[in-house]
């Protein structure tokens, strides 16, 4: 079987432990190099900061602080983002409402659909 991702790398930053272990597994299995995950805003920032990618998918809050300076930063670079989040779209800031989202609990399959149709080269 085709990997949908193969040679990408890709940013994952989440803070909870399981749903973290699942989004890399998730990731791997579509042939993608995972880079972390991170669990922290700081830290994730250093990483985007020494690192390259070709994707991320971001938990929108890390521990209480909100993930918009790293999207940020990597939107300026070009990096394609998904964004998860357990709220609604409608909570967040109108400049990241446009971002793929995908809804806390993840889906498996849904979050395959979406990474593949977000990171996968043309």
């Amino acid at each position: 079987m085709a990997q949908g991702l193969d040679g990408l790398r890709i940013l994952v930053v989440e803070d909870e432990y399981f749903v973290a272990l699942e989004v890399k597994e998730i990731v791997r299995e579509l042939g993608a190099e995972v880079v972390g995950p991170i669990g922290r805003l700081e830290p994730a920032r250093d990483v985007a900061r020494r690192e390259t990618f070709d994707g991320a998918i971001l938990d929108v809050k890390l521990d209480g602080e909100v993930i918009y300076p790293l999207a940020d930063e990597l939107l300026v670079r070009g990096v394609p983002l998904i964004l998860t989040t357990g709220y609604d779209a409608a909570s967040l800031p109108e400049t990241y409402r446009r971002l793929p989202q995908l809804r806390k609990p993840l889906e498996n399959q849904a979050l395959q659909r979406m990474a593949e149709s977000t990171f996968r080269r043309l």
